[in-house]
């Protein structure tokens, strides 16, 4: 659940970036499928079709580089790519992003595109029926996509975790199949972000594949109970939290578990930078894996579908509609193959593959790679030293936006120190954020001043960015009745113009920014001191209304924390009148206390319209509406740097590596056979 104290965990519907690809290709010649040339194939899918020959300017194949070892981060491993098959966060080049279609897919603003629907879904009645028309096209197997395909799949991912990052149905209730080619969704109140967050986060894929995945998996489980399932992935993880762990004697055992429940984890996934593998790496994975298989074997039905899902065949060797075919994967890479019938045409690259990659950059100048994704995780990129000599070595950097903000949020109650909207005012003008943000982040992240993501299609790209002023901020406070006292801070009816700054002991940049800001405000008058906390203190009473400080009963002045966010801002929950806490609704989303008609009425019109030009301009609105009343002073948010070949281009001319979601057009993007 999205929330003040972290920038992980959205809100059902808060955020479902996917990088799902558009119509496209160019006209080609068609000729028999080769064997697959980047690995050994561990397992393929039989009968290869036709598939395109790109032009002879182009390469045959666009290589997206991962970094082996590193098995329990969301990018990295092949664990990664399959559980990026239903995860929230793909909005990188995934095997999900390029095998798979929806009935919508997002553009290069996060902006919703029709791709299985035949054309915009439309409302039916009082809008609480959403109706799609499914395209005439067929998944790779060559079987027809159909409306009960479309029903089935949603079907599942209404029993999709949404706690554990699977994307939910938000306001779904009922999917009716009206025909073979026509799906009725059934909300329970108009929802547009039904439309921009669900329909394109939900994969279509054959529904007799599914069925037949999870028919192997329950043969492959027969006899095993979940009882005894959770009691061994207890055991394990009991026995990698001791000190020293205790993995080595798992490894056999736990290989041959998943080996029955149909799992395939390569050790080279589970080995430290030198190469040696690492068994309480590789347990730990598989510690999980079991567990979801004694989740799957206690359920029915469906839900025993959608539990089982990220352990079927189906979703480790997937058959989609997207504009590539799985070919191969083995412990050295996935290889994909142009769909020669993909709805937009075939893909532009013949093969798509996913390689080992060195971390130092080395095979993106050599040219084994051509794409590596997220490389400000990896230190020789991190900064802008890397940024600026990466041409001269035939790469480009995209920096699109995480999903995500920091800012230092008000208590604007009446009587709280900062209700006086002044205030407020005066402390941004103190606050030298461009110098800050850059000292706290490294060069790798960008001063927010609002709460939509960056570039996306409600953002509002002119909101004020106020430049640091101490006079200025002086005279507003001083306006509001304060003295300056002989210590240099301003006092008024015997109160010291201070309050602490809280924020999480355990993410460093919050404590800096907070420290900056303090040393910041000292200029202005005001007296603040960050106050950092371990998680665990601000859980019990932080976290809930009144939101007192830990070990005290007196309410916060100042927080510095994080949220997710999204280009669909949906209910614009942090700053509605209808979530700001109170002892009936102690764990609301608006622990500030801020409250605005004019930011109500205009977040209660975006909800209710379909309108998506009509929700753009009001989204705007509000957001402009947010800065003038300051009830929180918008921090940054952080990028990631994705290192491309200046070779990688697209069919239509160079990659626009300045769209947040720049990878959006897959099927379009080349590799020019001779780097220019």
């Amino acid at each position: 659940m999205r929330g003040p104290g972290s920038a992980a965990g959205p809100r059902l519907g808060a955020i479902v970036l996917v990088a799902a690809m558009l119509a496209g290709g160019c006209g080609t010649q068609q000729t028999p499928t080769p064997a697959p040339s980047a690995s050994p194939a561990a397992a393929t899918l039989a009968a290869p079709a036709p598939t395109a020959t790109p032009a002879s300017a182009y390469a045959d194949t666009l290589r997206v580089g991962f970094i082996p070892g590193r098995p329990e981060e969301f990018f990295g491993s092949f664990w990664g790519f399959r559980q990026a098959s239903v995860a929230v966060f793909d909005y990188f080049i995934r095997p999900r992003s390029a095998v798979h279609s929806s009935l919508y897919r997002l553009d290069a603003t996060y902006d919703v595109v029709p791709e299985l629907a035949d054309g915009p879904c439309e409302p039916l009645g009082d809008g609480t029926v959403i109706r799609c028309r499914v395209i005439e096209t067929t998944f790779h197997d060559r079987t027809p996509v159909t409306a009960d395909d479309v029903a089935y799949a949603f079907q599942i991912a209404q029993r999709w975790d949404v706690d554990n990052y699977l994307p939910g149905t938000g306001s779904l209730r009922e999917v009716r199949v009206v025909d073979a080619r026509t799906v009725d969704f059934v909300l329970s109140s108009v929802d547009p972000t039904f439309v921009t967050t669900v329909l394109p986060s939900v994969s279509i894929l054959p529904r007799h594949v599914v069925e037949a995945s999870f028919a192997a998996f329950v043969a492959g489980t027969n006899n095993l109970a979940s009882a005894e399932l959770t009691k061994l992935a207890d055991a394990i993880d009991e026995e990698i939290a001791r000190d020293p762990p205790v993995c080595s004697p798992r490894v056999e055992e736990v290989a041959v578990l998943l080996e029955r429940i149909g799992v395939t984890l390569y050790r080279e996934d589970s080995a430290a930078a030198g190469g040696t593998f690492e068994p309480c790496r590789y347990v730990r994975v598989a510690s999980r894996f079991i567990r979801q298989a004694a989740v799957a074997l206690g359920a029915t039905g469906l839900d025993a579908v959608a539990a089982a899902w990220q352990l079927l065949s189906i979703d480790w060797q997937p058959v989609g509609a997207g504009p590539y075919r799985f070919v191969s994967e083995d412990a050295n890479g996935i290889r994909l193959e142009a769909w020669p019938d993909y709805s937009g045409g075939p893909a532009s690259t013949r093969f798509l593959d996913f390689v080992p990659t060195n971390p130092d950059g080395s095979d993106l100048v050599d040219g084994t790679v051509d794409i590596f994704q997220s490389a400000d995780t990896l230190a020789p990129f991190q900064g802008t030293a890397y940024q600026a000599g990466a041409e001269s070595r035939g790469i480009r950097i995209a920096s699109p936006p995480e999903p995500g903000f920091m800012a230092l949020h008000f208590n604007v109650r009446p009587g709280s120190l900062f209700a006086d909207r002044d205030l407020r005012l005066a402390l941004q003008l103190c606050i030298d954020l461009e110098r800050d943000v850059d000292a706290v982040t490294g060069g790798i992240g960008e001063p927010a001043y609002g709460p939509v993501l960056r570039g996306s299609w409600a953002d509002e790209p002119d909101l004020p960015k106020p430049a640091r002023d101490p006079a200025a901020a002086r005279q507003l406070i001083e306006g509001a009745g304060w003295t300056l006292g002989a210590d240099g801070i301003y006092t008024r009816d015997g109160i010291r113009l201070g309050a602490d700054i809280l924020t999480r002991a355990d993410t460093p940049k919050r404590v800096k920014m907070a420290d900056l800001i303090a040393k910041d405000a000292r200029d202005c008058g005001i007296d603040l001191r960050s106050l950092p906390a371990r998680w665990a203190d601000l859980m019990p009473a932080f976290l809930t209304f009144p939101h007192a400080l830990p070990g005290s009963d007196r309410p916060f002045d100042l927080y510095l924390g994080g949220w997710m966010n999204t280009a669909d801002p949906g209910p614009f929950d942090w700053f509605v009148s209808s979530e700001v806490t109170d002892v009936e609704h102690p764990d609301a989303v608006n622990f500030m206390g801020f409250t605005d008609p004019v930011v109500d009425r205009l977040a209660e019109a975006a909800m209710a319209t379909y309108d998506q030009a009509e929700r753009a301009r009001l989204y705007r609105e509000a957001q402009r509406e947010v800065a003038a009343q300051v009830p929180m002073i918008f921090l940054w948010a952080d990028d990631t740097y994705d290192a491309v070949r200046t070779a990688v281009a697209t069919v239509d001319g160079p990659l626009d590596l300045e769209a947040p979601n720049w990878t959006w057009q897959l099927e379009r993007m080349v590799v020019l056979a001779s780097n220019p």
